[in-house]
């Protein structure tokens, strides 16, 4: 099989993986959290850019031969770099800004400070003509998230979610999808985040479709569970492999993941 490398600073990038399992049946994975790093939200660019050249570095000794970058924050900041020094396809993950403008006229946009203050985003939102967008930058959410999953501490999502008068909710980190009903309940309004556009992208890389489309039957997912089939086709990597994999394995086995995926 294939080998597909998905990378993140952390936890976060589990989200992408779980949207690319039963899309990619045929696929095996690496996944690589730079946990003891994360997150990557307020650190300097160069700072990102280096830890995610590393981290692609080492997908690429692993014989990943296509990757994802699962954050956000490293997508603003170096995606395109990236792309230009590794031989393999590399897929990024970006805010649904455009997603959320077809049914929503006031978007709130939840964000890293880097992912908020980048071009990239500001291009995104400046194609949806009609759409008021505002964005809250966050700079302890992602922290926060990732002391949950991996010590069982507490989150408070109201000392970090601001107010606002909002019709939908874009999530631009994924980190935050971890949270996605909890903050839906905060904010009762529907929720968007890049994980299963990202997931639809891969695939149609991975099998070598010319076009894809965010509801193409093609694209169609199939239900799966954490199984000996699901985990036996992931490999952790890096310091805290164990502790992504446990992670995973909590999702799977939680209702996080029933009702995952939207209908297509």
């Amino acid at each position: 099989m294939k080998q597909i490398g998905v990378f993140d600073s952390g936890i976060g990038g589990l989200s992408v993986l779980a949207a690319c399992l039963p899309r990619l049946p045929a696929a095996d994975f690496l996944y690589l959290g730079d946990n003891a790093r994360a997150p990557y939200g307020s650190r300097p660019r160069e700072e990102i850019e280096a830890f995610t050249r590393e981290g692609l570095e080492t997908l690429q000794r692993e014989g990943a031969e296509l990757c994802v970058i699962a954050c956000n924050t490293a997508t603003a900041v170096c995606a395109e770099e990236m792309r230009k020094r590794f031989p393999f396809p590399i897929v990024g993950v970006e805010p649904a800004v455009c997603e959320a403008a077809r049914s929503c006229a006031r978007v709130l946009v939840l964000a890293t400070p880097r992912t908020a203050e980048s071009g990239r985003l500001r291009e995104l939102t400046e194609r949806c003509r009609g759409t008021r967008f505002t964005v809250a930058a966050l700079p302890r959410l992602a922290v926060a998230i990732e002391a949950h999953f991996l010590r069982g501490e507490p989150v408070d999502l109201a000392a970090h979610l601001p107010a606002c008068d909002c019709d939908g909710v874009v999530l631009g980190c994924t980190h935050y999808a971890l949270l996605r009903r909890e903050i839906a309940r905060r904010f009762g309004v529907p929720v968007f985040d890049g994980t299963e556009g990202t997931a639809r992208r891969v695939r149609a890389l991975f099998t070598g479709e010319a076009k894809w489309s965010e509801r193409g039957k093609t694209n169609k997912s199939s239900p799966c569970s954490w199984s000996g089939d699901i985990k036996n086709r992931i490999r952790f990597l890096g310091e805290m492999a164990e502790e992504n994999r446990k992670v995973l394995k909590q999702m799977f086995e939680t209702p996080f993941f029933e009702g995952f995926f939207s209908p297509e």
